[in-house]
């Protein structure tokens, strides 16, 4: 054995192997989790080392209480007394916390199934990474690094009932970065909002509010190197942007960055072409005259390449490329009016920090177009945004609605 194989990080891409974990321990939300191999498997298996995998978390669910059984979640609402058979609401508020973590028992399931090779054959592309053989130390599991988490509590439901669900949110924007971090919020709710939550919860329905995690996970291009050439046509993004978020009002708001940056490689303001450069030994015939022989450059697969177009390195260095042609970029101080809301991405405050970022009211004319080339070899990074609506709450109050919701009449 040599000191020479060590964990990259999960390897980079679009695919993974997804293990479904229902049906043997207790129940879990996780119904099918999306399994990465680590970028140095092939070279931990060699080196008789144990062969490494990493999971994404499937969605946001309501931590456990103190460690038990019961759900951190307290709802508390207020009527006018007397009650009669059409009670007057007056507000209420109600806290809870959530977890990205995994059910009890699914990580030691989930190695189980890795060992065996209890599960669907994995993408071509990353089978060879999935290299663990009998006799073999055991696997390790990790959840996918993560660097940042933007949490957000959001009112999604359309307005109802005798008054609009009006609802501040207290708690975020940060969120930890832990397999077992929580994100507690605070939520006070208007009288219709409390009649809502009240209304949903007997009924034993989640209340009228979800969770939003936008992940920044991070992957590694184990021995390939990717270069990456951008080309921006700086009048069409700035129409793009535009659609966006108009001139003169900030950025961003959520992940409205991201989805602009989406938008417009869609329209062709942004255009990339992505190529590899891996050492040789994978059955392709090398090229190169460096100390190391190597395959390509080739391009990249389009959907890999895809993947790759959408990932933290790209939209920074386009928000970086166009940030004083098309955006006017003032220093952080008062908070300024409609800067509230989910937090910045975190690619995003590295490029711009904490300032204040609106469009320019005018377009470059001219057809300006720029280039740049970006080199990427080990880290990449790349958002995943998961959900929870509170579901286990609707399933514990069906049950012990006492324990979860306080009516009290002043």
């Amino acid at each position: 054995m040599s000191d020479n194989a060590f964990p990259a990080g999960p390897v980079f891409g679009p695919d993974s192997l997804v293990i479904d974990i229902d049906g043997s321990g207790p129940p879990g939300p996780a119904d099918g989790v999306r399994i990465r191999p680590d970028a140095a498997n092939t070279a931990l298996a060699a080196d008789g080392r144990p062969t490494r995998y990493y999971f994404q978390p499937p969605r946001v669910t309501v931590a456990p209480r103190g460690g038990g059984p019961d759900l951190d979640f307290s709802a508390t609402v207020t009527l006018q007394g007397p009650v009669g058979p059409d009670p007057e609401y007056l507000g209420g508020s109600c806290t809870f916390s959530c977890t990205a973590a995994l059910p009890d028992g699914a990580e030691a399931r989930i190695i189980q199934k890795l060992a065996a090779h209890e599960h669907p054959d994995p993408p071509a592309r990353i089978a060879a990474l999935f290299a663990h053989r009998p006799g073999d130390p055991a696997p390790e599991l990790l959840m996918v690094p993560i660097t940042a988490n933007a949490v957000s509590c959001v009112v999604e439901h359309p307005p109802t009932g005798p008054g609009p669900l009006l609802m501040s949110v207290q708690g975020g924007p940060g969120g930890g970065i832990d397999i077992l971090a929580r994100s507690s919020f605070l939520v006070s709710f208007s009288p219709a909002a409390a009649e809502a939550v009240v209304t949903n919860l007997r009924d034993a329905a989640a209340p009228p509010f979800l969770v939003r995690n936008v992940l920044t996970e991070q992957f590694d291009t184990g021995p390939s190197t990717l270069e990456t050439d951008v080309n921006v046509d700086v009048e069409k993004l700035h129409g793009v942007f535009a659609a966006a978020v108009p001139p003169g009002e900030p950025w961003p708001r959520g992940d409205t960055a991201g989805a602009a940056f989406r938008a417009a490689v869609a329209a062709g303001a942004v255009r990339t072409r992505v190529t590899e450069t891996r050492p040789a030994g994978t059955g392709t015939a090398p090229s190169g005259n460096g100390p190391t022989t190597t395959v390509g450059p080739v391009l990249l697969d389009p959907a890999v390449a895809a993947w790759f177009s959408d990932s933290d390195e790209l939209r920074k260095s386009v928000f970086g490329l166009v940030a004083t042609s098309l955006f006017d970029v003032t220093p952080a101080g008062a908070p300024q009016p409609g800067q509230g809301g989910p937090p910045a991405p975190a690619w995003w405050t590295e490029v711009f920090g904490d300032a204040r970022v609106t469009l320019k009211s005018e377009s470059p004319t001219g057809g300006v177009q720029l280039q740049q080339s970006l080199i990427t070899q080990g880290t990449v990074t790349a958002e995943h945004t998961i959900e929870g609506n509170l579901a286990e709450v609707a399933e514990a109050a069906r049950t012990q609605l006492d324990k979860y919701l306080t009516v009290i009449a002043i």
